[in-house]
C-alpha cells in the first residue's frame, strides 16, 4: 500500500487523469494481491461499479441543470433572488448568495453555479461598485450551497458508495446547507456595515414583485418535486432526476417557451462528457474498493484510528483533517469516490452516525473546491472574473475562517444533520 499511495502522487504529478490513476494502481495491487487470475476480476469489478441502478440519477440531473441554463429560467431566479433581499445593505451581495442556493436546487453542482452565475453576478456587482476581489471571492464561497443542498452530486456519490438512503442524505442536507447560507449572510451583513456596501433604492411594487414570484414559481417547483417524490415514495432518487428532466422539457418547449429544440443535442452532450468523468471514476475505484476490502484495509485503519482517539469527536476531528489536506489536491467527487470506503467504515466503527459521516465528509471535500493549489472553483473565478489565484485566495479569507466554523459545528452537534431525517423517520 505504501508503494501504492507513492505511485498514485506521482501519477498525479505527471498529470495523469484521475480515472487512470486510479485504474492503474488499482491492477497493480491486483496483480500483486492473486497475479494473473486475479486480473481477470478488473473487468468484472469495472461493470459492477456501474451497474448501480442509483448512479443512473447522476446523468439526469447534469441533463436537467443543462436545460434549465439553456432555457434562460436562470434570469427568472437572479431576479426573484433580488425581489427578496434586494433591498438590504449590501443587496447584490445578499442576491448572490440566495441566487447560487436557488439554483443549487437545480444543477446539484459548485462548479456549475459558478460556470452558470459566475459572470452574471461579478459582472453586476462590479457595476454596483463592489470590489471585483470580494464579489469574486464571495461567488467562490457561496458556490460551495450547490453541491450540497439537494439535488446533490457529491450526496449522491456518496450515498451510491456507502450503501445509505439517498432520501435520507438529502433530507440531512437541508439544515446545514441553510446554515452555511445564513453563515454566509451574516458575514456579508458585517462587512456591508463595515465597508457601506451598496442597496438597491427602488423598491419594486406589490405587482411587479408578483410578476417575478410567478415568473420563478415554476423552476423553483423542481427541487420541491423533486425531494416531495422521494421523501413520499412515489419515485426513487433516479426515478426523481428523470421527472425532472420532462419537466424542464415541458417548462422551456411549451409553457416559456424559452427553450429551443436545437438546444437540447448540446445540453445531453455536456451532460453526457460531465457523467463520463464521474463515471469512469466510479468504475475504476470500484476496483480499488474490492481490493482494500479483500485486504481488510479499513478494519485495520478503524484499530488504528480509535486507538489513538476512541472519542468520536476526536475521531472526526482527524477525519476531517485528512479530507481538507486530500482536497486541496483531488476533486471532490473523485475524493469521495476513492475515500469513503476506506473511511466510512472507520467512522462507523468508531460511532458515528454514516449519515452523519456523509454530510461532514461532502462539506469537507466541497470546502476543497475553493482552498489552493488545486481548487477547481478558484481557477474557474479566476477565468470568469480575470483575476490571479493568489488575489482571489487572499480575498477568501474571511470565507475560510466561515467554512471552518461551519464544519466545527457539523463535527461538534450531530443533530445539525441527523435531526430531519430521524424526525421523518429514515434513520433510528
Amino acid at each position: 500500500m505504501a508503494f501504492a499511495a507513492i505511485a498514485f502522487v506521482a501519477l498525479l504529478l505527471i498529470g495523469i487523469p484521475i480515472a487512470f490513476v486510479v485504474g492503474l494502481v488499482s491492477m497493480g495491487l491486483m496483480f500483486d494481491a492473486g497475479g494473473p487470475r486475479f486480473m481477470l476480476l478488473v473487468p468484472q469489478r469495472v461493470f459492477a461499479g456501474l451497474n448501480v441502478f442509483t448512479i443512473m440519477a447522476i446523468p439526469f440531473f447534469f441533463l436537467a441543470a443543462e436545460l434549465m441554463t439553456a432555457s434562460r429560467a436562470i434570469e427568472d431566479i437572479v431576479k426573484f433572488a433580488d425581489a427578496l433581499v434586494g433591498r438590504l445593505r449590501g443587496g447584490l451581495a445578499h442576491v448572490n448568495i440566495m441566487a447560487s442556493a436557488l439554483f443549487s436546487t437545480m444543477s446539484g453542482s459548485a462548479l456549475a453555479d459558478i460556470a452558470t452565475l459566475g459572470s452574471i453576478e461579478i459582472r453586476a456587482m462590479e457595476t454596483m461598485g463592489y470590489d471585483r476581489r470580494f464579489a469574486t471571492a464571495l461567488t467562490v464561497a457561496s458556490s460551495i450551497v450547490g453541491a450540497i443542498i439537494p439535488p446533490s452530486i457529491i450526496l449522491m456519490l456518496y450515498a451510491s458508495v456507502a450503501q445509505v438512503s439517498v432520501a435520507a442524505i438529502f433530507l440531512a442536507s437541508i439544515v446545514p446547507g441553510a446554515m452555511l447560507i445564513g453563515l454566509l449572510m451574516m458575514l456579508v451583513v458585517v462587512l456591508a456595515r463595515k465597508y457601506d456596501f451598496p442597496r438597491r433604492e427602488r423598491r419594486y411594487s406589490a405587482k411587479e414583485f408578483m410578476t417575478i414570484s410567478v415568473d420563478a414559481a415554476l423552476p423553483l417547483a423542481m427541487p420541491v418535486i423533486i425531494l416531495g417524490g422521494i421523501l413520499s415514495g412515489v419515485f426513487t432518487a433516479t426515478e426523481a432526476a428523470a421527472v425532472a428532466v420532462a419537466y424542464i422539457l415541458v417548462i422551456g418547449l411549451f409553457v416559456k417557451r424559452t427553450l429551443k429544440p436545437s438546444d437540447i443535442p448540446g445540453c445531453m452532450l455536456r451532460a453526457g462528457v460531465m457523467t463520463s468523468v464521474i463515471f469512469m471514476v466510479l468504475a475504476t475505484a470500484n476496483v480499488f474498493g474490492w481490493y482494500i476490502g479483500l485486504e481488510r484495509i479499513p478494519e485495520n485503519i478503524a484499530q488504528s484510528l480509535i486507538g489513538v482517539a476512541s472519542d468520536p469527536v476526536v475521531l472526526l476531528l482527524l477525519i476531517v483533517g485528512v479530507l481538507l489536506l486530500v482536497g486541496m489536491f483531488m476533486d471532490s467527487g473523485a475524493a469521495l469516490i476513492v475515500m469513503a470506503p476506506i473511511l466510512a467504515p472507520v467512522a462507523v466503527s468508531g460511532g458515528i452516525h454514516p449519515i452523519h459521516f456523509g454530510i461532514v465528509m461532502a462539506l469537507t471535500l466541497v470546502v476543497g473546491l475553493t482552498t489552493p493549489p488545486v481548487g477547481p472553483c478558484l481557477f474557474a473565478a479566476a477565468s470568469v472574473s480575470k483575476l490571479r489565484i493568489e488575489t482571489i485566495s487572499f480575498a477568501m479569507l474571511p470565507f475560510y475562517a466561515i467554512q471552518v466554523v461551519f464544519l466545527l459545528m457539523l463535527v461538534l452537534v450531530p443533530e445539525i444533520s441527523l435531526a430531519l431525517p430521524r424526525m421523518a423517520g429514515l434513520i433510528n
